[in-house]
């Protein structure tokens, strides 16, 4: 599902340059839960950007489904982004003066192929699903962490993504949310057969994963699969 191929990224600051990915090649299979780990700095959050069209590698070649996302356009990775990929950030990124329902349409209300009832009844069904239909109408600072990022969560599920990427979302949670938020994407992983791609730097995180793949200093160290069923 998606193909990568010799992935780098270099920052340069003055006269030093910073190799944040070092020629990354994988896959990635449908239905595949991995998880990228590291310390900080090893490019896990730079790779996750990368895939998911948040900013350019320097050079290589990331493929989606088929797409060579080196030959779209500005607008084409927007509507790819929009239609294909689904977000989870660690800092919940909600937007404060819209409900749980608006932030979780939004999204959807973006697409043109989607009725208000219909983003409506999506809307309604993804907050049943976890958990929070009850707080609908509630603004996200009378939520608790743990319940803003299921929110988050819900907004990245609305559109059914492709692919749902998450960048270090147990990284502002207590433990026990934590353990709420993986469980929950396990069970989105196993029903939908979803296909999710989580950076985390907790070891514990690892018992979730597929498939785990360990960065440093912007390069692959290992690569291995965890004994998890469900990737084709």
């Amino acid at each position: 599902m998606i193909e990568i191929t010799d992935l780098q990224k270099i920052y340069r600051m003055g006269s030093v340059e910073v190799r944040a990915l070092d020629g990354v090649t994988m896959d990635i299979a449908k239905g595949e839960f991995l998880g990228i780990m590291g310390a900080s700095g090893s490019g896990k959050t730079t790779l996750l950007h990368m895939l998911g069209l948040l900013d350019y590698p320097s050079s290589g070649r990331i493929v989606i489904d088929g797409t060579d996302l080196g030959s779209l356009t500005d607008y084409e990775r927007t509507m790819f982004r929009l239609y294909k990929l689904g977000y989870v950030f660690q800092d919940y990124a909600l937007v404060p003066d819209l409900t749980v329902m608006e932030n979780v349409s939004l999204p959807a209300m973006l697409r043109k192929d989607r009725t208000g009832e219909q983003i409506k009844k999506d809307s309604y069904e993804i907050l049943q699903r976890i958990g929070l239909c009850d707080r609908r109408d509630h603004l996200p600072r009378e939520l608790s962490g743990g319940q803003q990022q299921r929110v988050s969560i819900a907004r990245a599920m609305v559109n059914r993504p492709d692919i749902l990427f998450a960048d270090e979302p147990c990284a502002n949670l207590d433990s026990e949310n934590s353990r709420m938020v993986l469980e929950l994407f396990r069970e989105i992983n196993e029903e939908f057969r979803q296909t999710i791609v989580m950076v985390s730097h907790e070891d514990w995180h690892k018992d979730y994963f597929h498939r785990i793949v360990r960065l440093r200093d912007g390069k692959v160290v290992s690569d291995g699969f965890n004994g998890k069923s469900g990737v084709t």
